[in-house]
């Protein structure tokens, strides 16, 4: 009976240290699907803008994306392209050059990654002057198209006060594969519901790389240091943890072309995401816990996104407690503790209407189609590809994703709310 009860307690132990990262999921789907959609604005746009575009051997897409970025629905006069031709040596740069927009060629055989090139960029605008002219920088990847009204979007937001916007980041070719579409729905929870429900929350959202604003006094405020291989999360903890606020804008959306099969182009860029996300906990976690300008709220949510497993390793978390718990429930030697028994119950259902909320949220809080449940069902492939993925090892540096051949989807992609 003491080792019974000896077991009981463990298990109780066990959910409840995993406990609030279903409540962070909980709290942040809810908080999301309680959120109203902000009406479009019908001021005059004011701000001027520099939409920037890091290249790296980018010749196959970077017409269809400067042709998207140049049809914006925007004041000609007040936003240009930049492309940062980043060590390239195919067409990039005479492609870009050939459609009227700014080349910034830069070769260095030492800093390659998409974040030198950026902080590169913005050094040169610095020195020129040219950022003094500017109320901000559009971060946009090389193989995306954008809503005509992604400017608009961010123009409200920055006279609005906000110095960080984030996009809502979605797949561009979501209907090629079953991979394109799993990969959909969980941008639309990592890109979207995630973001949402912290800004809900009264918290800062995150960075996700792609169809990024950064307004130009905050950047004099916060210069861009980050170079990792995640370098869009890592500026982002940074501004977090020096109390910025990070504001996520889900009425206008980027649309970013990913690799259809399971080859190389994939495994590298899931290696890069993986292993940069333990670096980012590693590196972090420490300075969020010591700062002490933020408070308790913001600090426990901050804490638990940044170390939260995947959501692959949190579902083998779940499936594994619940067998136990279910396991521990129905055995009969251990009857006599009604107050661990319902603890166990307590903590397996809550669980489980946390990840059914969380699942769910999607096509509530941001009306992704309900055809894209279906692809649930490849979840449990994906997430065994991705633990072969992680036996690999960790990437020695940045690398690029290769882009495959097909890019007709990217040209024409329809809105993901139809």
């Amino acid at each position: 009976m003491i080792f019974n009860w000896l077991t009981l307690a463990v298990l109780v132990v066990l959910n409840l240290a995993v406990l609030p990262y279903f409540l962070y999921l909980l709290a942040t789907s809810v908080a999301a699907m309680r959120t109203r959609r902000e009406r479009p604005s019908l001021e005059e746009p004011l701000s001027r803008f520099l939409i920037v575009i890091p290249a790296h051997n980018e010749e196959s897409g970077i017409t269809t994306t400067i042709r998207s970025c140049l049809a914006a629905n925007y004041p000609r006069s007040r936003f240009g392209v930049v492309v940062i031709a980043d060590n390239c040596s195919d067409r990039t740069a005479p492609l870009a050059t050939a459609l009227g927009v700014r080349v910034v060629e830069r070769f260095d055989s030492v800093k390659k990654s998409k974040g030198f090139a950026i902080e590169f960029l913005i050094d040169a605008l610095m020195q020129s002057g040219e950022l003094d002219s500017l109320d901000a920088l559009v971060l946009i990847d090389a193989d995306t198209t954008v809503d005509r009204d992604l400017l608009l979007c961010f123009d409200r937001g920055l006279r609005s006060g906000r110095d960080w916007i984030q996009s809502y980041y979605t797949v561009a070719n979501r209907d090629e594969t079953w991979r394109t579409r799993l990969m959909t729905y969980g941008f639309s929870l990592f890109n979207g519901v995630t973001l949402l429900g912290q800004n809900a929350l009264g918290t800062s959202a995150g960075l996700r790389g792609n169809g990024m604003c950064l307004s130009t006094r905050g950047l004099r405020r916060r210069p861009w240091k980050s170079h990792g291989l995640v370098e869009d999360m890592e500026y982002s903890w940074t501004l977090r943890i020096a109390g910025e606020k990070i504001a996520f804008q889900p009425e206008a959306s980027v649309y970013g072309a990913m690799p259809g099969g399971g080859g190389q182009a994939a495994a590298n860029q899931r290696r890069r995401w993986e292993f940069g996300r333990g670096e980012i906990r590693n590196k972090y976690l420490g300075p969020l816990l010591r700062y002490d300008q933020i408070g308790w709220w913001e600090k426990l949510i901050a804490a638990c996104e940044l170390t939260i497993p995947s959501m692959g390793g949190l579902a083998i978390v779940y499936l594994l407690l619940v067998a136990l718990d279910a396991s521990a429930l129905l055995t009969s030697t251990v009857l006599g503790s009604p107050i661990l028994r319902g603890s166990l119950l307590a903590c397996s259902l809550f669980m489980t209407a946390s990840l059914l909320s969380y699942a769910f949220s999607p096509f509530i809080a941001l009306r992704l189609p309900w055809r894209y449940v279906s692809s649930i069902a490849f979840f449990p492939v994906y997430v065994g590809w991705k633990l072969l993925i992680s036996l690999s090892g960790r990437p020695k540096q940045w690398v690029r994703t290769e882009r495959e051949p097909s890019r007709e989807a990217v040209a024409e992609h329809k809105d993901p709310t139809q």
